[in-house]
């Protein structure tokens, strides 16, 4: 999925997902979370990054950050978040703009 999500927004990708009926719909949205964030920054790393990180996440790029062996935590502008949740599903027209799909 590397190189498709490059090419896609991650919200889109999620917003895709979380509208499909798959019993592994959850671990999907993840592993797109976890693809489009890189890799966790340990707790004592973020705070000395904060404003960095919080400014990656303004700009639309998802922020992992491990907390101490007790979990990851992900730091997401609210504005993608509500996008995210509130808007619908994209249509294929959406995902596949450059492939020639859709009205001509």
């Amino acid at each position: 999925m590397s190189g498709q999500l490059e090419e896609l927004d991650w919200r889109l990708v999620v917003r895709g997902l979380k509208t499909k009926v798959d019993p592994n719909r959850k671990l999907s949205i993840e592993k797109v979370i976890r693809e489009a964030a890189g890799a966790e920054v340990p707790l004592r790393g973020a705070r000395r990054c904060l404003l960095l990180i919080a400014i990656d996440a303004l700009g639309g790029r998802l922020r992992l950050v491990s907390v101490h062996g007790q979990g990851t935590v992900c730091l997401v502008a609210l504005d993608d978040l509500l996008e995210v949740l509130a808007e619908p599903g994209p249509t294929l027209a959406e995902i596949m703009p450059d492939r020639g799909v859709g009205r001509k």
